[in-house]
């Protein structure tokens, strides 16, 4: 591997592509350049930046990417484009064959290819992986916000809600409902137990990285930005106590506790890098309830590169 790295960003039009391109700029990591791409792109190019230089982007193509030492894809590809590149970190969710990686749990990445895990798992894995021991089981209740869906849906979120004020006829072109002041259960596609299959593959890729079963339940609101998950947490062997889990969480870099009550509406964090947690709650039968709240763009992007960089240096 060059000590100052090639790095690609296909998918520079979806937000996640965006999010990821700006986590990059910031980032101390070493890079020799950056190189955007964009698949809907036919005739024509279009022209971005990166880190105040102009950069032009283009249609992905494989002898470009088999020059590149590492690069995120953002959107489904052709396979003989996603395997060109030396290294490739799928963040389209796609690609469910892939191995997935959670920065702080995995040991040394040897493949060349795979995945970075649903955006609310890793938050919600970077959370628990701090408990003093592991639950037998949980369950989540994941309030999705509409950046989710990408940019037209926050846009036309903005919409509904000028609308509904005005009372006037209220767009759901993009969203399918009136997100703005509501929120509903998740729509899509059942699977085993009715769970949709978003919601099985946040469950799935929990146990994946922690050895947790879950059930999960997503519901689709009208915030613009964060994941805000209520999490319920059983021990079969008796549940630590409320201060064991509270000290746990302050030891994890990555976590904010709040031991007072606490609004999401409040948090401040522009970086997006940190999950705030609090109002740890024990039932008379030992089961344990808290709050998370994270980015849910620049929390997974985080970890995307990391671990990218990381099987970058075989680490």
């Amino acid at each position: 591997m060059a000590s100052e790295p090639k790095i690609a960003i296909v998918g520079l039009r979806d937000i996640f592509g965006k999010t990821l391109k700006e986590i990059l700029e910031k980032s101390k990591f070493p890079i020799k350049d950056v190189y955007l791409y964009e698949p809907g792109i036919k005739d024509y190019a279009l022209i971005d930046s990166f880190r105040s230089e102009a950069r032009v982007v283009t249609r992905p193509r494989k002898d470009e990417l088999e020059r590149r030492d590492l690069a995120f894809f953002t959107v489904r590809v052709e396979d003989e484009l996603f395997h060109a590149p030396g290294i490739s970190v799928d963040l389209s969710g796609t690609r469910e064959e892939l191995p997935i990686y959670l920065e702080g749990l995995a040991e040394r990445i040897r493949e060349k290819r795979f995945a970075n895990p649903h955006p609310a798992a890793v938050g919600i894995a970077t959370l628990l992986s701090s408990l003093p021991r592991r639950p037998s089981s949980a369950s989540f209740i994941v309030f999705e916000p509409v950046s989710s869906s990408g940019e037209k849906a926050m846009d036309e979120l903005f919409s509904q809600a000028i609308s509904v004020l005005n009372m006037e006829e209220v767009p759901q072109k993009k969203l399918g409902d009136i997100l703005a002041f509501d929120l509903f259960p998740k729509r899509g596609r059942r699977g085993k137990g009715r769970f949709t299959a978003e919601e099985l593959k946040i469950s799935r890729h929990i146990e994946k990285l922690l050895g947790i079963k879950s059930g999960t339940i997503i519901f689709r609101t009208g915030i613009f930005h964060r994941y805000s998950v209520l999490i319920n947490l059983r021990f079969s062997d008796g549940a630590p106590s409320i201060k064991a889990l509270e000290e746990a969480l302050e030891d994890n870099p990555s976590v904010l506790l709040e031991k007072k009550p606490f609004s999401p509406a409040k948090i401040e964090d522009e970086e997006g890098f940190f999950i705030y947690a609090g109002e740890v709650r024990k039932e008379d039968g030992g089961n344990l309830w808290l709050w998370a709240v994270f980015d849910n763009l620049k929390k997974p992007a985080f970890n995307a590169i990391s671990i990218g960089f990381r099987a970058l240096t075989h680490e």
